[in-house]
């Protein structure tokens, strides 16, 4: 049972992470924009610009901008929280030039 568990809330965290990558949001996700900077690294300007919620699920969309001289690598650990029940964390490009930006997405567990 728990594995079936585990599948379920696997496939609804993809759902809900297409239709955030997507702009196709179904009816019963709601969506607030929020565009509130977070301080992550000084080499880095981040901020969260979308919540989605629904079917059990909190989605966040962050924008994310290298502010350094130097070329940055990502990496989806780097944004799983220890606190939070985060299920799932994709990013467009991993690989980010100075100047360059990506969107990063993170889905938790909801209430």
């Amino acid at each position: 049972m728990a594995v079936l568990a585990r599948t379920l809330r696997w496939v609804m965290a993809e759902a809900m992470l297409v239709a955030m990558a997507s702009d196709s949001v179904p009816t019963d996700v709601r969506v607030e924009e929020v565009n509130r900077p977070i301080q992550l690294w000084v080499e880095a300007r981040f901020a969260m610009t979308r919540v989605y919620e629904g079917r059990g699920l909190i989605g966040e969309r962050y924008l994310l901008t290298n502010i350094s001289t130097q070329n940055m690598v990502l990496a989806e650990q780097e944004f799983d929280r220890e606190t939070g029940g985060v299920l799932a964390v994709a990013i467009e490009n991993h690989n980010l030039r100075p100047g360059d930006s990506t969107t990063v997405f993170v889905i938790r567990q909801g209430g």
